[in-house]
C-alpha cells in the first residue's frame, strides 16, 4: 500500500487508475474498529480503497481541542492496509489549503441545529475539507459512520449539490462491548470517566426499548433516557432530541415516522456524541 502526502503525488496516482472504481473513507486518524469496519465495507464496494488521514482545524471551534486530538499516522497506515486500503492520503495543512485556496463551502440548513448550534463553524469546516478531498480523490463511493449522523446528512446535501454522481453510504455505529460508541475521543477519557460514560448508551438503549414497547410520545421517551443520564452527575448533557431521520426536524409530540435520537454531552472534559435509530415499522 502507498502512503501519499502531497496533492501532486495523489493526482499522478489518480490519473493512473482511470479504469477502476474508488471507494473513499475520510478520517481524522487515530483509527479504531469503527474506522476499520468502514474500510472493510469500502473494499467490498469498489476496486480500490483510499483512506485519508487529516485533522481538520477548520472544524474545531476550540483550538485546544484541535491540539489535543490524537494523532498516530504510523499506526493508521498499518491498520488501513490490514483492513484493505490501497492508498492512505495524509496531507499537510499547506497541501490541503495552499495560500491561494478560496473554495470555502457553506453547509445546507440541516447543519444549523444540534452540532451546528453547539459548535459554530463546525460544519462549514467539515463540508469545506470533505469537498476538497472529494475533488482530489475523485471517488465513486464515499463511506461514513452513522455515529456522526448529522454530519453524514450535511455531507450528503453537499455531495448532491457539488458531486451529484458520488454515492454516499452510511455504515452503522460500531460499539464497544459495554455499548459505548467507538470514538477517537474515548482515548482522552480517564478510566473512571470511561466507565461512567456507559450511562450514555444505557440511556439510549432504554429509550429504544420503551419505543419498541409501544411508547411514541416524544417527551416520555426523552424522559426515559434523562432519568438514566441524570444518575451520572459528572455528565453534562448538551442535547437529547428525537428527530426525523431524513430532515432532522424535531418531533414535537409523537414519533410518526422513522426517527433518530441525537445526543451530545461532556464528561471528564471530553465531548461525546451518539445516536440511536427508532424504526417505526421494524
Amino acid at each position: 500500500m502507498t502512503l501519499i502526502h502531497s496533492t501532486e503525488q495523489l493526482a499522478i496516482w489518480r490519473s493512473s487508475i482511470l479504469d477502476q472504481t474508488i471507494a473513499f473513507v475520510p478520517t481524522m486518524g487515530a483509527l479504531h474498529e469503527g474506522h476499520i469496519a468502514l474500510i472493510k465495507r469500502a473494499a467490498e464496494q469498489c476496486d480500490i480503497v483510499v483512506v485519508s488521514v487529516f485533522v481538520n482545524a477548520l472544524q474545531f471551534g476550540d483550538s485546544s481541542d484541535f491540539d489535543r486530538y490524537p494523532r498516530s499516522i504510523e499506526s493508521d497506515h498499518e491498520l488501513s492496509s490490514a483492513a484493505g486500503a490501497s492508498i492512505v492520503f495524509a496531507p499537510t495543512t499547506v497541501e490541503m489549503f495552499p495560500p491561494n485556496f478560496d473554495n470555502y463551502v457553506t453547509p445546507s440548513p440541516i447543519a444549523e441545529q444540534f452540532e451546528g448550534a453547539s459548535r459554530p463553524g463546525h460544519f462549514a469546516g467539515v463540508v469545506t475539507v470533505v469537498n476538497r478531498l472529494f475533488d482530489l480523490v475523485q471517488p465513486h463511493t464515499a463511506i461514513f459512520g452513522a455515529k456522526d449522523y448529522q454530519q453524514v446528512a450535511v455531507i450528503r446535501d453537499m455531495a448532491r449539490a457539488l458531486h451529484p454522481s458520488l454515492r454516499i453510504l452510511c455504515s452503522e455505529t460500531i460499539r464497544d462491548s459495554d455499548g459505548l460508541a467507538l470514538s477517537s475521543r474515548n482515548s482522552r477519557l480517564s478510566p473512571l470517566a470511561r466507565a461512567k460514560a456507559v450511562v450514555i448508551p444505557n440511556a439510549l438503549f432504554a429509550l429504544r426499548s420503551a419505543f419498541n414497547a409501544g411508547q411514541l410520545d416524544c417527551a416520555t421517551l426523552v424522559q426515559v433516557a434523562r432519568n438514566i443520564l441524570d444518575t451520572e452527575q459528572e455528565l453534562a448533557v448538551e442535547y437529547l432530541v428525537v428527530v426525523d431521520s431524513q430532515t432532522l426536524k424535531c418531533h414535537v409530540d409523537v414519533v410518526a415516522k422513522d426517527s433518530i435520537v441525537l445526543f451530545a454531552g461532556i464528561i471528564d472534559g471530553v465531548r461525546l456524541i451518539d445516536n440511536i435509530e427508532l424504526k417505526l415499522f421494524a
